[in-house]
């Protein structure tokens, strides 16, 4: 199962398949993250939270863009030790898949992506 989150620019695509949840950055994406997709085993997804403002999301130091109230693309550590990788737009609900240990560099990924609920349970099928 292939997504990509909608808007006139997107950030990235998710592939799902039985065994992985692949995050592929677009082009102008990686610049920002500093990666070119992440590999997660859905085992290693301990929860996935939908979000209504995952702008609100990316709190604490950051390695990324950001354009205040529109957009945020990057990782960001917190004051409590946890280091999210944030592909986050303006209007668009999302999802916080926390991990249950570090991968990549990042215990959380929160993604803006129009079919938030679907992915959602998709990923809690999945992992079941």
């Amino acid at each position: 199962m292939e997504l990509s989150n909608d808007g006139s620019s997107a950030m990235f695509t998710l592939d799902i398949t039985p065994t992985t949840l692949t995050v592929r950055y677009e082009r102008w994406t990686r610049l920002f993250v500093r990666r070119s997709r992440t590999d997660i085993p859905l085992a290693a997804i301990r929860e996935v939270v939908p979000v209504a403002r995952p702008l609100a999301q990316a709190r604490g130091l950051r390695a990324g863009l950001v354009v205040n109230g529109v957009l945020k693309a990057g990782t960001w550590s917190g004051f409590d030790g946890v280091r999210r990788l944030v592909c986050a737009r303006r209007g668009e609900p999302g999802l916080r898949i926390v991990l249950d240990r570090r991968i990549d560099g990042v215990d959380e990924l929160v993604l803006s992506l129009a079919g938030a609920e679907g992915v959602r349970r998709r990923l809690a099928g999945a992992a079941a």
